[in-house]
């Protein structure tokens, strides 16, 4: 009976072991790179969130070695919940700085951290995000 117990106890350990943790404030506050390819092209995102709720990010969209689209953002962004919202302050991309993106705000769900990757989906539509977390001054480039 008592190994039972044991075994029962044990089941019970590992399977909260796995479960992840909520994600919190101080969790996002860094930088994180994403990479994904999508026809024949790689996409590159690198987001860095401070502490004081600004963020910076770049997009890169690289074809082979060669740059094919480059988009800037800046930013305030918040958790709210469970939710982490945007709101674009600055934007520009090669087309220059486009005034249309400023207020929007974006928000985001499902959000989940194993280790330092961070997943998350855009609410509202399909967009899923798998971002790793990298070293402040990490450089991104389609080299």
């Amino acid at each position: 009976m008592k190994l039972k117990t044991v075994l029962a106890v044990l089941a019970g350990l590992s399977i909260s072991s796995m479960a992840v943790a909520e994600v919190t404030f101080d969790d996002l506050i860094g930088t994180w790179y994403a990479e994904t390819d999508h026809d024949g092209e790689t996409m590159k995102w690198l987001v860095k969130r401070e502490a004081d709720q600004s963020y910076a990010a770049l997009f890169l969209v690289c074809d082979g070695e060669n740059l094919s689209w480059v988009q800037k953002e800046r930013g305030q962004w918040k958790m709210e919940g469970k939710e982490l919202h945007t709101v674009i302050a600055a934007f520009q991309d090669m087309n220059g700085n486009s005034s249309d993106q400023i207020g929007k705000q974006i928000h985001y769900e499902n959000l989940e951290l194993d280790n330092d990757e961070l997943n998350y989906e855009q609410k509202g539509n399909d967009n899923t995000y798998s971002f790793k977390r990298v070293k402040d001054g990490y450089q991104v480039s389609c080299q």
